[in-house]
């Protein structure tokens, strides 16, 4: 199919994009960039689930910057050979703390490179070096998915393959259900998409900022769960699908929700739900530890033993010892997947070998406008065919998938936006009332992206800084809406890699940075609390020139990017572009400033140059700044207040 083969090119280019980051820098680049550790001592090796090893690392120099976390994925080396490309040992962080690391090595490494590290360890070259990796596990499974879709045949396709395919045309079931409501407070339109999606093959569930979407899923897993559904739920990252865990496990007994995934990956609140946990919490966790006792035993042993015959023979008991603790747990596994009611995953997740040709009856994806098209395929793809119902959400007008590559490919262009194109939106459901911010936060929203349907609940529709607890009633806690305009006062500036410290360049705008500091200073004498503001650019370089001036604080400063999904009292958000040619970078994509924008509850304050949204040429910037200077006043929206820096005053 033309559709799939231009989306295995656009992976590879991708792919090659993103490594390109990486592979150009040498490791002692990517350890100024805190994206490596040197010097690391191997001080153990145990097992893990299915049978996984575990290298426990010593760490002998100061880690304080370290951009490394749990879960991320990793390769580790020998010192010696740190700046050749193809050698080491591929593997994932589960635990990062400043004295130890420990790493849970690929299935794809043999045990034979794994002693051969740990029988190095008391040499006196055996030091060892972490490295930071791009995702080529997710690629890898995405060509994986777009192969077997590409072979599919005509008989294995059900009925939602042949819709999402463009090969048949969705109808919908008319029949009228006794739809009981489990949680009363849903609103009108929250319902109408719960309901839809009981009685509709596909569904899509279009949330804006503050709608509820989250609430509107909970409702329908257990709507599902309730029908004897099983449902499998999935996001394009793990903080999204952690996110309905931890809404549904109040309703559901532990066991009855398995999250497929890296412990290390997950929220401390959830780990009781992952299939790794729950394996260990099983009636057979003493047969597996067992089993685990005498691997760890048999490592010791090797680690010890200096003759040759004695060492072929400790390996050869450790194959039969990791073959037995693999049909072990395969068993128990397969009883917690097959009595739990709801499983989670990551999209990538979903392709897992656990899930495969498992039965489920409704597939969710969750976030689906975050995620690219061949990762929403991957649990399609994965498990038994026979499933009926598949609902994704989101909101298309937020923040897309990130793409590495510079050519517009059809990654660019989400699940979510190619179902509307293909059949129109007699399956979209929209939810239509906001519970987070103020009319006048929103308002310019819904006018320029949402049809100006959206609309705010009583409970927020007023709401100001004022209402907060030990708030000053004065002329800055009583705006909802301000903006700094800089007049062309402040301009960018762009730094190479070497000043940002980032692989990209980058641009910043210190003269914002003063317009941020004064305007946070007004809200702290007026009694807001640090907490209750966040602080986001759409570039990093300015982020970090912020932070600067802010060291010990509760302010939460972030990129747009990375602030999605949040929400703030005030937001305070520095736009950065102020050049001569009217260049605006970032600020064309309009889902950015969307998610900047809507991210503000009871306060937006905007720091940038006016006239560069009104001369360039974007038809959301030039509209965005006619709606400030226009002072539009409606009801309970209150017009921007426009406030003209002197930048005399600002200069230190």
């Amino acid at each position: 199919m033309k559709l799939i083969d231009s989306f295995k090119d656009a992976i590879i280019n991708e792919q090659k994009s993103e490594s390109l980051e990486y592979e150009s820098l040498s490791a002692k680049k990517l350890y100024q960039l805190n994206l490596a550790v040197f010097d690391l001592d191997i001080v153990n090796l145990r097992t893990s689930l299915n049978g996984k090893s575990v290298f426990e690392l010593k760490i002998n120099s100061n880690i304080d910057d370290v951009s490394i976390k749990n879960g991320d994925i990793i390769k580790i080396k020998f010192m010696k050979d740190k700046d050749k490309k193809d050698v080491g040992i591929d593997g994932v962080v589960l635990k990062c703390t400043k004295e130890n690391i420990s790493v849970v090595i690929d299935e794809s490494v043999s045990d034979d490179e794994i002693l051969q590290y740990y029988n190095n360890t008391d040499k006196s070259d055996s030091r060892v070096c972490l490295i930071k990796m791009g995702n080529s596990i997710t690629y890898k499974r995405m060509l994986i998915t777009m192969d077997k879709l590409n072979t599919f045949d005509a008989g294995d396709k059900n009925d939602i393959h042949r819709i999402l395919l463009g090969e048949s045309k969705h109808t919908i079931n008319e029949e009228k259900t006794n739809f009981q409501l489990i949680n009363q407070n849903l609103n009108p339109s929250q319902r109408q998409a719960a309901e839809f999606a009981t009685k509709s093959n596909i569904s899509v569930i279009h949330g804006p900022p503050g709608t509820g979407k989250t609430y509107t899923l909970i409702e329908l897993i257990q709507q599902l769960t309730n029908m004897g559904e099983k449902v499998l739920v999935c996001g394009p990252s793990n903080i999204s699908v952690d996110l309905i865990i931890e809404k549904l496990s109040k309703s559901y007994n532990t066991s009855d929700i398995i999250r497929i995934g890296h412990p290390a990956r997950l929220l401390p609140v959830n780990l009781q739900h992952s299939l790794e946990v729950q394996s260990r919490s099983n009636e057979g966790k003493e047969i597996i530890r067992d089993v685990e006792k005498d691997i760890n035993s048999t490592l010791n042993k090797i680690k010890k033993v200096k003759r040759y015959a004695e060492r072929k023979e400790l390996y050869q008991e450790l194959k039969f010892l990791k073959k037995e603790l693999r049909i072990r747990e395969k068993k128990i596994v397969n009883d917690l997947l097959q009595n739990a009611k709801v499983i989670v995953a990551t999209l990538h997740g979903s392709g897992s070998y656990e899930l495969r040709n498992l039965k489920f009856d409704t597939v969710i994806i969750d976030e689906v406008a975050q995620a690219l098209e061949p990762q929403c395929w991957i649990p399609l793809m994965n498990i038994n065919k026979d499933f009926k119902r598949f609902v994704i959400a989101g909101d298309n007008l937020q923040l897309p998938p990130t793409i590495m590559s510079k050519n517009k490919t059809c990654l660019n262009y989400t699940l979510f936006d190619r179902i509307v194109k293909l059949h129109g939106d007699k399956f979209k459901k929209f939810l239509n009332i906001q519970y987070r911010m103020n009319s006048s936060i929103m308002k310019y929203p819904s006018l320029a992206l949402y049809e100006n349907k959206l609309k705010c609940d009583s409970t927020v529709e007023t709401i100001n800084l004022l209402d907060l607890p030990n708030v000053e009633d004065n002329e800055d806690s009583r705006m909802k809406c301000i903006f700094y305009d800089t007049i062309k006062q402040f301009q960018e500036r762009k730094l190479d890699q070497d000043e940002t410290g980032k692989i990209n360049s980058s641009i910043s705008n210190e003269g914002e940075v003063s317009l941020v500091k004064y305007h946070l200073q007004k809200l702290i004498d007026s009694g807001v609390k640090e907490e209750d503001i966040g602080i986001i650019a759409p570039y990093s370089a300015q982020v970090q020139l912020i932070k600067k001036q802010f060291e010990d604080t509760k302010i939460e400063i972030s990129t747009v990017d990375g602030f999605q999904g949040r929400e703030k009292e005030v937001i305070i958000l520095s736009l950065v572009r102020s050049n001569d040619d009217n260049e605006i970078g970032f600020l064309a994509e309009s889902r950015r400033l969307n998610v900047a924008i809507t991210r503000a509850k009871r306060q937006l304050c905007l720091i940038g140059d006016l006239e560069l949204l009104g001369k360039s040429k974007n038809k959301f910037l030039v509209n965005w700044s006619k709606y400030i200077e226009d002072g539009v006043s409606e009801g309970t929206i209150e017009p921007y207040e426009i406030i003209y820096p002197d930048v005399l005053d600002y200069i230190e």
